[in-house]
């Protein structure tokens, strides 16, 4: 990240890193993706903005990593919505991000609908100037199946125009807050959202079938190194994961389940021009 300063502390027995953004050079988006969908706006956004894009679990995964913004800086966050919050890998990074002085901090979210009240709720340990919500494909299948074909393609068309208006606002450091709540938005993240970091984040319901092949594709694309291939099968090492279904939906087999809720369901993952 050649635009921004990178320092290297101890702290107990993890090396932080410490990136210092300023207005030497382009700004800085930072996102956190399982199926493809935010990292994909992420980068769409980096390219419209000349900006540089950093994965969250990849600076996270020796450490805790700290970010501090400085002068006329930008510095963004891109996720998705989980029942209606925030990912906390994704709250634990933006705790650890400093804003001094004038800086443009945004924050988008992508949702299969409706964010709730997530992106509100964020503000309190991320103090952002603008806020957009972004439509894209569901890929939750413990509790739903996938989009059509159809539907999943006009969501990305409507998502990328989006995405253009989205950028002109972050070039011009506007204020915007444009985010779809839904109906009843206090509530579903007052409750859902603690119900499912609480209780739908175990381990234990994942398995494999007889279709696995043992490709490793899973264990490399775990952003939280939960799963580790033994005996040729995956196998949960982790009590809790962050619920990315990562695993579920690229693999290539279609050989991860989730206890009952996945089976006879489609597998979704963002692919360029699907």
């Amino acid at each position: 990240m050649k635009d921004c300063c990178v320092c290297t502390i101890r702290y107990g027995m993890w090396y932080t890193e410490i990136y210092v953004i300023n207005n030497w050079g382009r700004g800085m988006i930072y996102y956190f993706s399982g199926t493809g969908n935010s990292e994909w706006v992420a980068k769409k956004l980096a390219n419209l903005t000349d900006d540089m894009v950093g994965s969250i679990p990849a600076l996270m995964k020796d450490g805790p990593t700290a970010v501090v913004a400085t002068a006329e800086s930008k510095i963004g966050l891109v996720f998705p919505i989980y029942a209606w919050g925030v990912p906390e890998m994704v709250e634990r990074f933006a705790k650890g991000i400093s804003i001094q002085g004038n800086v443009y901090a945004y924050a988008v979210c992508t949702c299969g609908d409706e964010a709730g009240n997530a992106v509100k709720k964020l503000h309190s340990v991320f103090p952002y100037t603008s806020a957009w919500s972004v439509v894209m494909p569901n890929n939750y299948i413990p509790m739903f199946d996938v989009d059509s074909d159809q539907l999943a393609q006009e969501k990305v068309k409507n998502a990328g125009e989006q995405l253009t208006q989205i950028a002109d606002h972050i070039i011009k450091k506007q204020t915007i807050y444009d985010v779809n709540a839904g109906g009843a938005a206090w509530l579903k993240s007052a409750v859902a959202c603690p119900a499912f970091n609480s209780f739908a984040m175990r381990t234990k319901p994942f398995y494999s079938t007889d279709a696995c092949n043992g490709c490793c594709l899973c264990e490399k694309n775990c952003p939280v190194d939960a799963i580790r291939i033994e005996n040729g099968r995956p196998t949960w090492i982790k009590k809790n994961c962050t619920q990315c279904l990562s695993c579920i939906n690229r693999c290539p087999q279609r050989a991860i389940e989730y206890g009952k809720g996945t089976r006879n369901k489609g597998r979704y993952y963002f692919q360029e021009g699907r």
